[in-house]
């Protein structure tokens, strides 16, 4: 009885330690390598298995807006310093299910208070339409990481779509590009800010 309990519980993504080896904890999860994460230029380990994660309260399941699984599905995305995938820097959670997606800002803003926004919602254009990348930064000083909510308001063949993308950047990691002494954290900072211009 108890390994069917164990198979069932979820690893929770919100008491991850950072700077540390967490690959006993990614044993079963279905990760994948990838060269980099785009966002935060890190090497990364991927899963589309978002059903066996967590965050604090908040759960997910597998699969796109639409309930399939597609390019589009929502996704986890550990982030390390190397290539070899030996300490933890940080987390991407991309989640493109609207009902989920919209669960997770409201969490991290009941947890952490009010963030700084990076770039505000959009107006609607004249059409009713919103398109935007709205995003609000805060500071979890327990784990001295940054945490960015970005929003997603898109358009996919031609319906408006929502999703959002959740970064936890421990601080002071320098990005993966040659000949730049950026972080992480400041780096999508300023993305985020140049597309509210």
């Amino acid at each position: 009885m108890i390994n069917a309990a164990q198979a069932q519980q979820k690893l929770d993504l919100e008491k991850l330690p950072y700077h540390t080896s967490i690959k006993t904890l990614l044993k079963d999860k279905d990760t994948y390598p990838e060269e980099r994460e785009l966002a935060s230029s890190l090497p990364c380990l991927t899963t589309k298995s978002v059903k066996k994660f967590k965050f604090g309260t908040l759960e997910f399941t597998n699969g796109s807006q639409s309930g399939s699984e597609s390019d589009l599905s929502s996704t986890v995305s550990f982030l390390f310093t190397d290539h070899t995938h030996t300490k933890l820097a940080g987390l991407v959670i991309r989640i493109e299910k609207k009902v989920e997606a919209k669960k997770v800002g409201k969490y991290i803003a009941a947890k952490y208070g009010k963030g700084t926004v990076l770039a505000a919602v959009p107006k609607p254009r004249a059409t009713g339409e919103v398109l935007g990348y709205p995003a609000v930064f805060y500071v979890d000083k327990k784990t001295n990481c940054t945490i960015i909510v970005a929003d997603n308001y898109t358009e996919i063949d031609g319906k408006p779509d929502f999703s959002t993308d959740l970064f936890i950047i421990a601080n002071g990691i320098k990005v993966a590009d040659k000949g730049t002494t950026d972080t992480v954290d400041e780096r999508l900072k300023r993305s985020y800010k140049r597309l509210q211009e």
